[in-house]
This record gives structure tokens, C-alpha cells and sequence, in this order.
């Protein structure tokens, strides 16, 4: 099956999966890194074509899909981090030239790594000679593609372990009650320069905290600091501007100089607590942190956890999510999304959700 070369735009699919790492800034990279891993990129469904070249074509050989399917992912990655990835770039959309020499040929429809690399071997990719297929099908020195298959499942079921331990991990120091203080953090930045730090959201929680009076009080207690050099940068292009809308107390304007002291006054803790840091996708926060110079002191965490990764091991899921949709699926009503202090906020909700489920069971 062909498709004609005229109606429909192709992007190869090795420039699309290379696309953040090369167009983004490290910070957004790191952002991105969820929707563009192997198990997330290829579970979804992908119309793999195949560019046959011939003699006074375009010289461009490889697995192509489609342009409008990657409008969609990049469109899906946009609204749920605020980064964006302009599909404007002429160096995305392959250029066939006016040649109509070259062929494009359907091969298969993937929805998963295992089905790609079934097509990656597929006798139509094969006949095509696509150097991106081989490259991905079998590389030189690994041995025959059962091995390889036999690497990638020991891999899988390394990621499911490593989730798991973290799920239990968290069980098991959350059922010790006061001997550990919880922070979550959430870092926002400019949407058109993500150099540019612009909120940090902190939550505070002690479990069997009692009040004067004796009374039980764990409630999360919640920050929201606005960078006071960066006050005026406001997003609205990918995401709503929730920064003038704090649900859980009054917004602090902080010079930037004076962050990494602010973070380090509210991360104190009582005596003989250890500290536990909770981040939603907690690795694009721990790089904002060290940009605001708050990296020594990530050292004196007990433990460093992702509510994203206890999502997948609760729902046995490969899937990322969101922190709106974690929030739904677990009936928290969050307002006000992508203001950091409501963010931060409602992470520790949903740490604190899942855990208090799993325990049980644990």
C-alpha cells in the first residue's frame, strides 16, 4: 500500500523522538523525558510508514509517520506541561521534494514497543532497506533479536520492581508515623524561557502532630512563594495563569536571592525527624532546584519520591499522568492547577491518598 506524497506530510520517526532533546533547554528536557521514553512514546498508536527510495528521488530512507499524529502527541505534551514544541520547524516534516519517484509505504499500525519492533522486521521494511528500521530492529554486537527481546523484558520487569520498592518503601516509613517530616515541592517557569523560574510551591506534613490541647492536627501546611525579579512573566499560551491564585493561604514575593534561604527555613524539621522530599515527576523540580543553588542540600533527604512512579505501581500501569488526572482518579478536587503552591499542595494529597490506600495491603 502506498500513499501519495502530495496530500499527506511525513516526519521521520527518529527526528521526532529526538526532537525535545535537540529544540528544548535541559530543564524543559527533563520535563518531556516521560512522554518521550520508549514504553511512553510507542504506547500510543502510531501509523508506521516506510520511505522507499529510488533513482532520482529524494535519497531519504527510513520509518516515517505521519505529520498530523505528531501535532497530536506534541499538541497532548503541551497541555500537560506547559512546554512548548513548535511543529512549525522545517526540519520536522520531511521533505520528499517534487520528485514522485519516491514511494511511501504503509507497513503496520504500532501501539506498543513490541509491536514496532515486529514491524521494524516486517518483510515490507525490510525490502525498503530502511537503515532507521535495522538500527532499531538489531544493532550490531548485541546478538540476535531474542536476546535483545530477553534485555528488554528483564529491563520492564526491572522498571515494575523498582516501582514497586518505591510504593513500599513509602508504605513502610509512612506506617512509623513521627519520625519523619514529608516536603513536597513544585517549581513553575516561564513558558517561553524555562530558564526562568517564576513560582515555588512547598508543603509541609507531620503526621500525629497534636496541638496544644492534645488534639490530633496533620493537616499539610502550604507556601507559595512568587520570585520577585520574574513577577511580570506570566504564561497563558499553553496553560492558564494560576500564579494570583493561591487556594491554600497568602502568595510571598521573594527576591531571587533569597529563595534557597526561604526553601531551606520552611524544609526545617523537628529533632531526630528525618526529611522525605515528594514531587510530582520530581526530577524536572530537583533541576529547577539546583538552579535556584538548593543542591547540597538534597543529600539530607531520607528519600526522594514521585508520585508519578507510585501512580504506575498502584495502577500497574506503564502510563504516566497527570497531576490534574492523578487528582481525579483519586477524587481530590484541585483548583487552580499550574499555581506551585496549589501544586505542591495537592502532590502531598495524592501521596498521602495513595499510600493511605495501599497500606493495608502492604
Amino acid at each position: 500500500m502506498s500513499a501519495p506524497n502530495t496530500t499527506t506530510q511525513y516526519c521521520l520517526l527518529k527526528t521526532v523522538r529526538r526532537w525535545p532533546y535537540i529544540k528544548t533547554p535541559k530543564t524543559s528536557q527533563a520535563v518531556l523525558k516521560r512522554f518521550f521514553d520508549k514504553e511512553p512514546f510507542f504506547n500510543r498508536i502510531w501509523d508506521i510508514y516506510v520511505v522507499e527510495s529510488s533513482p532520482g528521488g529524494s535519497d531519504v530512507g527510513g520509518i516515517v509517520v505521519p505529520f498530523e499524529q505528531v501535532k497530536a502527541f506534541f499538541k497532548q505534551t503541551e497541555t500537560e506541561t506547559a512546554v512548548g514544541l513548535r511543529t512549525n520547524d522545517r526540519e520536522l516534516v520531511l521533505d520528499l521534494g517534487s520528485s514522485t519517484d519516491d514511494v511511501v509505504r504503509l507497513v503496520g499500525i504500532s501501539t506498543s514497543w513490541d509491536d514496532y519492533e515486529k514491524l521494524c522486521m516486517s518483510p515490507i521494511t525490510r525490502a525498503c532497506g530502511s537503515a532507521n528500521a535495522s538500527a532499531s530492529a538489531s544493532t550490531p554486537g548485541r546478538g540476535p533479536k531474542q536476546n535483545k527481546g530477553a534485555k528488554s523484558d528483564k529491563k520492564r520487569q526491572a522498571q515494575i520492581q523498582n516501582r514497586r520498592d518505591m510504593l513500599n518503601s513509602a508504605v513502610e516509613i509512612f506506617s512509623k508515623g513521627r519520625d519523619y517530616t514529608y516536603f513536597s515541592i513544585d517549581i513553575e517557569s516561564w513558558e517561553k524561557n524555562h530558564d526562568i523560574i517564576t513560582e515555588v510551591g512547598l508543603t509541609k506534613y507531620l503526621p500525629g502532630v497534636r496541638d496544644e490541647s492534645g488534639k490530633q492536627t496533620s493537616d499539610p501546611v502550604s507556601d507559595h512563594i512568587i520570585v520577585k525579579e520574574h513577577r511580570r512573566y506570566k504564561n497563558g499560551d499553553y496553560v492558564a495563569d494560576a500564579s494570583g491564585n493561591f487556594e491554600f493561604g497568602n502568595s510571598k514575593q521573594i527576591p531571587l536571592a533569597d529563595i534557597k534561604t526561604t526553601i531551606a527555613m520552611f524544609m526545617d524539621v523537628p529533632e531526630n525527624h528525618q526529611r522525605i522530599l515528594v514531587g510530582h515527576d520530581i526530577n524536572a523540580d530537583i533541576e529547577y532546584l539546583r538552579k535556584l543553588g538548593y543542591d547540597d542540600e538534597l543529600k539530607d533527604f531520607a528519600m526522594i519520591l514521585d508520585t508519578v512512579e507510585i501512580w504506575k505501581a498502584v495502577a500497574d500501569t506503564f502510563d504516566g499522568i497527570s497531576l490534574g488526572r492523578l487528582c481525579r482518579e483519586l477524587d481530590i478536587s484541585a483548583w487552580n492547577l499550574h499555581n506551585a503552591g496549589n501544586d505542591a499542595r495537592y502532590t502531598m494529597e495524592a501521596f498521602i491518598k495513595m499510600i493511605s490506600r495501599t497500606a493495608p495491603s502492604c
